[in-house]
């Protein structure tokens, strides 16, 4: 097609598009790390508050992520054939984006649900590292976080260095 391919302004506005969704989905998630760890090291009431809006960010950043698949799959129908759904370094990103689904919704998103419900269950001037029910669902949902941010970084290597291309 006309006016289609990598240096095209259409092109450039989806891999800018790409760009924010990533900064503001894989941001979002990392970030909510540093909130749950604050609210692990706080009151109860304290913990509640910032678990719940930890679920709210982390609502808009899981958005984030889904747009960002989507508008891979444009850029890649963009490209004019200059980057194909059967390169290696593609298939490998579409592996890792389901990882971070999959981890964020088996692993992440239940572990802070089952944390808010607990901070709210409890006492206001609880500490919720002294609850034995709070450290294990901390521990889960910390292998996550971990999760996500490896595969994040596997997902920055593969956008970068794009291997096999």
């Amino acid at each position: 097609m006309p006016g289609m391919g990598i240096e095209s302004a259409i092109y450039r506005i989806v891999l800018l598009l790409h760009i924010v969704t990533a900064i503001v989905g894989f941001g979002g998630v990392i970030a909510h790390g540093a909130y749950n760890a604050r609210a692990f090291a706080s009151k109860a009431g304290e913990a509640a508050v910032l678990l719940r809006n930890t679920q709210a960010v982390t609502k808009i950043a899981h958005y984030s992520l889904y747009a960002l698949f989507l508008l891979g799959i444009v850029l890649i129908a963009l490209s004019d054939s200059a980057i194909s759904f059967a390169a290696p370094w593609i298939s490998a990103s579409f592996v890792v984006w389901f990882a971070v689904i999959g981890v964020a919704h088996g692993m992440v998103r239940p572990a802070v649900t089952a944390l808010t419900e607990r901070a709210s269950e409890l006492p206001p001037d609880t500490d919720m590292s002294a609850d034995e029910t709070v450290t294990g669902i901390a521990k889960k949902l910390a292998v996550g976080e971990g999760v996500t941010q490896l595969l994040l970084v596997v997902a920055l290597f593969l956008m970068l260095w794009q291997p096999g291309n």
